[in-house]
């Protein structure tokens, strides 16, 4: 695997996880919390309940959330896209090669060839004898 395509891997883990934990965060500030207190002063006692959420900091943080995410999994087809395209070059280099390889060989076989046509003549050979 590419240093890129592990990068962006990385990257895209790192991502879907905060996306994913910011849009529970969110969630969980949008959802009504309750309180209550209870006071008592001698014979004077009362008890306030009410509940709230904070709608603002709720949505904001799940829209983030959701932004995160949906970037980690960008990322993480970014990732294999890199990750392909190198397995791709890999085998059109390996194909280059082999033709270059193939090429060679033609050229040192039609040399070799040549080269035994042109071998000059050994003296003292047996034509000339009569």
């Amino acid at each position: 695997m590419r240093k890129s395509a592990l990068t962006a891997l990385i990257i895209a883990i790192v991502l879907i996880i905060m996306g994913l934990g910011l849009s529970i965060y969110g969630v969980y500030l949008d959802s009504p919390h309750s309180y209550w207190h209870s006071y008592s002063h001698g014979f004077v006692s009362y008890q306030v309940r009410y509940s709230s959420s904070l709608i603002g900091a709720g949505h904001a943080a799940t829209t983030f959330g959701h932004m995160l995410f949906n970037g980690g999994l960008v990322a993480l087809v970014i990732s294999f896209i890199l990750n392909i395209r190198k397995d791709k070059e890999d085998k059109e280099t390996k194909e280059r090669e082999a033709k270059a390889d193939k090429a060679e060989a033609v050229k040192a076989r039609k040399e070799a060839i040549d080269a035994e046509v042109h071998e000059p003549a050994e003296s003292g050979s047996g034509d000339s004898e009569a």
